[in-house]
């Protein structure tokens, strides 16, 4: 097991806020905190389920919103292991959305070794089917995708296929979706601990890396967001998949947003004026119709 590798593809290591045994902790207590006041505040349905795994449930955030509602649908991170992590948690993101006349859908999956990253990759799209049925069923015309770290990834790999899974008009609902601190090429994670619960062999790993497929998006358009104090593997996966959409001719745009690391970066979402709560809502309010 390469040390360097174990470093680079853990980004508690480079956060500049707390020490790396801790920031996850602090991360995880941030977005527990803020989620329950959120639920306090705005209207919601929790714990929908999807399938038969105990965390393959989403939840809706913003259900007083009028039928026609622009909507996120958002993917959490964690490695596809971490049990701390889950859609139950990330409700906080819905705060400003929900300002702005957006609904929020936490989509929540079962981790590994429990099922195994294509497995899950299959389920959530099982997940999202129902998703974009609540956006038919409410008349809102324009969804957008969210995922941070591991939810990157997620609909990095699964968006071309998921698409052409579902009806034209289905399919053009889905305006945009926002790939936060994701990885592209998950590779170098076959020889890192985090490895011992996903079990990828290499030749798994290069099949489920977008980086080197053969993605076809659509008119959905791609925004690519780093963090400037993630690890410099992950930026430099960022990178690396931006360029890949603009040699293939992808509409998409690439963000890095200074002075964050991986955790805070979506922590600050809770800030109205923070750069990316406005530029995720200003790219919604744009492509809404």
């Amino acid at each position: 097991m390469s040390e360097d590798l174990e470093t680079l593809y853990s980004p508690s290591h480079f956060s500049k806020r707390y020490r790396k045994d801790v920031v996850i902790a602090k991360h995880v207590e941030f977005i527990e905190t803020h989620t329950k006041l959120v639920r306090d505040a705005i209207p919601h349905e929790v714990g929908i389920p999807y399938g038969p795994g105990l965390r393959e449930k989403y939840d809706i955030y913003g259900t007083d919103l009028s039928d026609g509602s622009p909507i996120l649908i958002h993917i959490h991170g964690g490695f596809y292991q971490y049990e701390s992590i889950s859609q139950s948690n990330n409700g906080f993101i819905s705060q400003n959305l929900y300002k702005n006349g957006i609904k929020t859908i936490l989509l929540g999956y079962e981790l590994s070794p429990k099922r195994s990253v294509k497995e899950i990759l299959e389920h959530v799209q099982i997940g999202l089917r129902e998703c974009v049925k609540y956006a038919r069923q409410h008349k809102s015309e324009a969804i957008f995708l969210s995922g941070h770290s591991a939810g990157g990834h997620v609909i990095a790999t699964i968006l071309s296929g998921f698409k052409k899974s579902i009806s034209p008009e289905d399919r053009n609902r889905i305006k945009g979706c926002f790939l936060l601190c994701g990885l592209y090429n998950i590779e170098p994670v076959v020889n890192i601990s985090a490895n011992q619960l996903l079990g990828l062999s290499v030749d798994t790993a290069r099949k489920l890396s977008p980086l080197f497929d053969v993605v076809d998006y659509g008119e959905t358009v791609v925004y690519v967001v780093g963090a400037e104090y993630d690890s410099p593997a992950f930026l430099e996966q960022s990178l690396k998949f931006y360029n890949k959409l603009q040699k293939d001719g992808t509409r998409s745009h690439l963000w890095i947003i200074s002075m964050t690391d991986h955790f805070d970066i979506l922590e600050n979402l809770i800030d109205e004026n923070f750069e990316l709560t406005k530029l995720i809502v200003g790219a919604i309010q744009e492509r809404r119709v």
